[in-house]
């Protein structure tokens, strides 16, 4: 079967002598990997220098690494740079994976070529799990970083010592053979610039996927609310807009090249742009559909619901995360049941058809009397908006994660019998309201050992990856390293691992509480 999926507005260039061969990598599905705009963005703006063919590199559909590039099947191996953009740490295991299965030697220290640059959220948060095996780890924006390391590129071409001693911790880079001790800062873009957002995008024309071509745009980037548990929220802090003539003529070329009269918008909130209201007016006036994904429904009124429900879209999602006063006050997030049920039931009157609500168990302090207030405010939600009942009401449920650089940084995990013990609890409680879906603890383990992690992790990493991935691989990994689970999952009493990253932006106050660990 041929592994490669169909796609549209592939690039294809004829390699020249002196062209630098890259792979763009996403360790994920084909649909996951197209639906990331920094993988979108690396692709296209890379392509637009003559002097670079950039391929693509993901695994297929079936979660199997291609140990080729896409475009021109191209060994990994014959690559000259990788550049990975990730967004979840359980795919960290899936870079290894694509690196084994097609002989590249994963350990920096032993490997000449291809060289290896990575970022994304997990990446700028903690770049330490991976740190033995990227030779690059770029702790900053696209827009700002970027530049900087194509031009040191065209300096020394794939002289890889002199290219790495030239990249400079103040200015975003982590290079691990060349650290000694000195800050890391977050590199920030503070504009978008329209060269770095493509128009034309990679739109996946195979039957497997299941997919809808449209042009996703980036609205804006940056929340300035500092929920204490959002990893991205105290990454991209500080609200960037693209302004509305870009997103007009990115949306305009885009329905030519994808096809589409489909918009994704694409931010932290959307209508924490101060011309949401303008967009979407526009979008509708000229006969487009779209999807908004992140909505914050403190944001939402009557006339925005008719927007969205204009737009194409039929559910309305919130995620007041926990119907807890003590806990709401704790994550820095209210969303009070009068807000909620008013705009629910908005939205029912307007002919939405259903309602997604987001929930969070295991934040640190929480009793079964939290959960109780929880249940209740699910249950006055259905009783007095309707929605209620598998097909209209959904609910999913996750265990709290601890993040790097979060006010809840140094919080424990619950561990997975409590959180499973938690979730059935709250499932038992709202029996047969809706359709209650969880996120798996064992999951979210996972995902704590990696976010607080140390270069003691990246063994389990590796013997993870040559065990293919997967729970069952994580066990075995964790057997084989000798893994001592517990050092990542417990409350955080020392100076943590990540502590040598700076975010420059932060507020002072968010620096000094977090210094203090409450």
């Amino acid at each position: 079967m041929d592994r490669i999926p169909g796609e549209e507005n592939v690039v294809h260039k004829v390699p020249r002598k002196n062209t630098l061969r890259i792979g763009v990598l996403y360790p994920s599905f084909p649909q996951v990997a197209l639906d990331s705009l920094s993988f979108q963005m690396l692709y296209y703006w890379l392509n637009s220098h003559d002097e670079i063919y950039a391929e693509q590199v993901m695994l297929d559909f079936d979660g199997n690494p291609i140990p080729h590039t896409l475009e021109t099947e191209t060994s990994l191996k014959k690559l000259d740079y990788i550049v990975v953009t990730v967004h979840y740490e359980l795919d960290l295991v899936n870079i290894l994976r694509i690196l084994l299965d097609a002989g590249v030697e994963p350990y920096s220290s032993k490997r000449e070529k291809p060289i290896i640059i990575a970022g994304g959220p997990p990446i700028i948060a903690n770049p330490l799990p991976v740190s033995p095996f990227i030779d690059v780890l770029v702790v900053g924006e696209i827009e700002s970083t970027l530049p900087t390391l194509i031009n040191q590129i065209y300096t020394y071409g794939t002289e890889k010592e002199r290219l790495l001693e030239s990249l400079e911790p103040s200015k975003g880079f982590f290079v691990p053979s060349f650290y000694t001790g000195e800050k890391v800062v977050l590199n920030y873009a503070h504009s978008l610039p329209r060269e770095f957002h493509p128009s034309i995008q990679l739109q996946l024309s195979d039957t497997r996927a299941k997919w809808k071509n449209r042009t996703a745009v980036e609205a804006s980037r940056g929340c300035f609310r500092l929920c204490a548990f959002c990893l991205e929220g105290h990454i991209f802090y500080g609200v960037r807009e693209r302004p509305l003539d870009q997103i007009r003529d990115i949306v305009t070329e885009g329905h030519a090249y994808n096809h589409s009269r489909h918009v994704k918008l694409v931010s932290l909130s959307f209508f924490d742009h101060k011309g949401a209201d303008s967009i979407l007016e526009w979008l509708i006036s000229h006969g487009y559909s779209f999807s908004i994904p992140s909505i914050r429904a403190e944001t939402l009124n009557e006339k925005r619901l008719e927007y969205i429900k204009q737009g194409g879209q039929k559910t309305l999602t919130i995620a007041p995360e926990t119907g807890s006063l003590k806990l709401s006050a704790l994550i820095r997030k209210r969303l009070s049941i009068e807000h909620a049920t008013d705009i629910s039931l908005t939205a029912k009157k307007l002919g939405f058809t259903g309602l997604k609500v987001y929930l969070m168990i295991g934040l640190p302090g929480e009793t079964e009397d939290d959960i109780d207030q929880t249940a209740q405010y699910i249950q006055k939600l259905a009783e007095t908006t309707g929605f209620k009942g598998e097909r209209q009401l959904k609910i999913t449920i996750s265990p709290f994660v601890p993040k790097p650089h979060t006010f809840l940084q140094y919080a424990p995990f619950i561990g997975i019998q409590e959180a499973r013990r938690r979730i059935n609890l709250l499932r038992k409680k709202l029996g047969g309201l809706a359709d209650i879906r969880t996120y798996d603890p064992r999951l979210a383990q996972i995902q704590t050992i990696i976010s607080r992690g140390d270069i003691d992790l990246s063994r389990t990493l590796i013997e993870w990856a040559l065990n293919d991935g997967g729970l069952g691989g994580w066990r075995k990994a964790v057997r084989l390293t000798r893994l001592n689970v517990n050092r990542y999952l417990e409350p955080v009493y020392k100076d943590p691992p990540w502590s040598f990253i700076e975010f420059p932006n932060l507020p002072r106050s968010l620096k000094f509480f977090s210094s203090t660990r409450g």
